[in-house]
């Protein structure tokens, strides 16, 4: 039962963002007015390239100015208010450790309006970011000056797109962070299933060389022609077609082809952005990682922020745990609709000490409530790279 102090505060925050939802004019979508926030949390709603986004903020039991943290999906369509996406376990970590959680559906996923285009908006996933940011911040019982990102996979593409474009995020989180550019993973990925089903290694690794060059075509601004020529002989491997919406950038409509050319998106690796991130990182992978080579994404990661002499890096590996750090498959949420009319939630294991390890470092830089004021980057210990697990 929730005590009088947070209704209380659920409700100010709540008056305090209908107050920013207010100035996002007559924009709102039907849909967006139809979603209902999760018991317990506050709706989050702004406007992004002229798409109107939908979330909830989930605020801690003490009373504010709190921290707050962002929290970025992986590839995939989102639908948080009904379980898809919405970081359960996280939320609960980081309430208990006074930080308010942020988490909004993708555009045209969820509750959330415009179009989705998956891989092709991630350079427009970054302005959501920040657009975001400037909504929450015009909180007051937010704590402006202790906003941060969290982000999986391809969000840890995201994450330092924005943060190399403001000062107001703080920190950064990033779990199973790719080693490369989507091509990269999207080799990686098909390769590891390919290993998985029994191919042989030659084999597999013909059939990946194959597609890489394919996709490389693509990303060089080759004609659709030429690019069908060259992935028209994977069609006949079962593995590659139901690849979720990867399949769809395998084997593109002519449209889906120009927009994935056009969005500059597979020229996007860690080099490019992380050497330019001046916050204190966390980085964390699983050594179980099926969707990134993660021996690769740390050495990549280490050689960016070497070349940006940023020392407040910490880099951690938890055993047996895969690309979003469960160490067993997932099970349905028993809460989820039995009836079928909301999608399970993906509740999985976490690794021992996972989200102890993200509440203690932010608790360590002064990013959470209970750690007193922030201390400024100048202060504030350098946590030094640990050894790899390799």
């Amino acid at each position: 039962m929730k005590t009088s102090a947070r209704i209380a505060l659920l409700a100010a925050t709540s008056l305090a963002l209908a107050a920013v939802l207010s100035s996002c004019g007559d924009s709102a979508v039907p849909g967006a007015r139809s979603c209902t926030a999760p018991e317990g949390t506050v709706p989050f709603v702004f406007e992004s390239a002229g798409r109107e986004l939908f979330g909830f903020v989930d605020v801690p039991d003490s009373p504010g100015p709190y921290p707050a943290i962002l929290l970025l999906h992986d590839s995939g369509r989102t639908d948080v208010t009904r379980g898809l996406g919405d970081f359960a376990a996280l939320r609960d970590a980081f309430r208990a450790a006074g930080v308010a959680s942020v988490v909004w559906d993708k555009a045209g996923s969820g509750c959330s309006g415009g179009r989705y285009r998956g891989l092709a908006d991630l350079y427009v996933r970054a302005d959501d970011v920040l657009a975001a940011l400037d909504a929450l911040r015009a909180i007051e019982a937010v704590d402006s000056d202790r906003v941060g990102v969290w982000a999986l996979g391809e969000g840890g593409w995201v994450a330092p797109m924005a943060a190399v474009r403001t000062d107001a995020i703080e920190f950064v989180i990033l779990v199973g962070g790719p080693a490369g550019d989507p091509i990269d993973r999207l080799g990686y990925t098909v390769g590891r299933r390919l290993e998985r089903a029994g191919y042989a290694p030659e084999e597999s690794r013909d059939i990946v060389d194959r597609l890489v060059r394919a996709l490389a075509a693509m990303r060089d601004q080759a004609p659709y022609r030429d690019y069908q020529a060259a992935v028209a002989p994977l069609a006949e491997h079962p593995l590659l077609p139901p690849l979720s919406e990867a399949g769809s950038d395998v084997y593109p409509t002519e449209r889906r082809y120009d927009e994935l050319r056009e969005s500059a998106a597979l020229h996007v690796t860690p080099e490019v952005f992380l050497p330019a991130v001046e916050a204190p990182v966390l980085a964390i992978w699983g050594d179980r990682d099926s969707e990134v080579d993660w021996r690769r994404a740390m050495r990549a990661y280490r050689e960016a922020f070497a070349r940006g002499a940023n020392a407040d890096v910490t880099i951690r590996v938890f055993e047996g745990a895969d690309h979003a750090i469960c160490t067993g498959p997932a099970a349905p949420d028993e809460t989820s609709e039995a009836d079928g009319s909301a999608p399970a939630a993906a509740r999985c294991p976490l690794a021992e000490d996972y989200l102890e390890t993200m509440t203690s470092w932010l608790a360590a830089y002064g990013f959470t409530r209970s750690s007193g004021p922030r201390q400024t980057r100048a202060d504030a210990s350098p946590r030094p790279i640990e050894p790899s697990a390799e």
